[in-house]
């Protein structure tokens, strides 16, 4: 169910039997030349809904929210397309609308987050929400992270516009993946450098990793495992 396609008797209504509302978070940011800058919302977008749909079935109702498209990502704002907004901007907007949704009657707000820049804002925003609403549950998810060993078990590599991420836009929105482009290595660092240019290093073009074996098949069995696994926990399963 789509928060934005209801009326607000229709959403008065829902509230009687829907106790749980996935929100996707992500970034407008550059992903390499050949991903387009709103992979971020289109992953936990496409994961909610395939969560929604297994919820359903299982007899289950859960909502979902409109996304909250624009996030903290400070490194890779060295790239046009990559829109930042400061951390502090980020986590006083996110926990307003938490606090908004427990406000209207939803005991557990799931972040369905899908930009690395975004945890330590969200998990802050998350904290605030807990202490002011005792009764409310929020979850974070990070689903590259919570679930590494099931995407390395499907990609021989992850990172940002990596393998899995290709993958899984491949499944998600073919038409916007340009693989001639899906070129890349992965960088590390001994040590978290801050540097208003350290993107330039550690994502040359907008890429940390090689994606050029991404395929779709790849991205559909990360997506399938993953909302599987997430149903599963709503439902109280795992």
């Amino acid at each position: 169910m789509r928060m934005e396609e209801l009326t607000w008797p229709d959403f008065e209504e829902a509230k009687k039997s829907i106790d749980t509302v996935l929100i996707p978070v992500g970034s407008v940011e550059a992903h390499g030349r050949h991903l387009p800058l709103g992979t971020d919302v289109f992953a936990p977008l496409e994961l909610c809904r395939r969560v929604e749909e297994r919820v359903r079935n299982a007899g289950k109702d859960v909502l979902i929210a409109p996304p909250i498209w624009y996030g903290h990502t400070f490194v890779l704002n060295v790239y046009p397309g990559t829109i930042d907004v400061r951390a502090d901007a980020f986590k006083a907007y996110v926990r307003e609308v938490i606090s908004e949704f427990v406000e209207e009657g939803f005991k557990r707000v799931v972040l369905m987050n899908g930009h690395g820049g975004n945890v330590y804002p969200l998990i802050e925003a998350a904290e605030e929400v807990a202490e002011s609403y005792p009764n409310a549950e929020i979850w974070l998810i990070n689903w590259w992270i919570d679930f590494r060993e099931d995407i390395l078990s499907i990609c021989s590599s992850q990172g940002h516009a990596g393998q899995d991420e290709t993958s899984v836009m491949l499944a998600i929105r073919p038409e916007l993946v340009k693989m001639d482009k899906a070129v890349g290595e992965k960088r590390t660092s001994r040590v978290r450098v801050i540097r208003k240019d350290i993107g330039r290093e550690l994502f040359p073009d907008g890429v940390n990793d090689d994606p050029g074996s991404a395929t779709r098949e790849n991205g559909e069995a990360i997506l399938g495992v993953i909302s599987e696994k997430i149903a599963r926990l709503l439902l109280g399963e795992d």
